[in-house]
């Protein structure tokens, strides 16, 4: 395995993790308070992960590989100092 390879890797995992970690418990936060007796937190990081990788994998093939769903080409571009950004 090429190092760049494995860099990108655990680049995707650590980006990932923060997301699910960040993102999805605090959205998620006062249902996982409230039920704590019926579910264990591998449980609910589990199914933000499956839930990430759907999106992420739809997205892909939905719009040729732009995970933004488009939304990004919709923004002009800026010139700045006479150089395209």
């Amino acid at each position: 395995m090429e190092l760049t390879l494995l860099y990108t890797i655990v680049g995707f995992g650590l980006a990932g993790w923060s997301v699910i970690a960040n993102d999805s418990i605090q959205t998620l936060g006062t249902f996982i308070a409230s039920k704590k007796k019926w579910f264990k937190w591998y449980t609910l990081a589990g199914s933000a992960s499956f839930m990430m990788a759907v999106v992420l994998i739809y997205g892909w093939w939905a719009y040729d590989g732009d995970i933004s769903f488009g939304r990004l080409t919709r923004i002009p571009s800026k010139k700045f100092n006479g150089i395209t950004p």
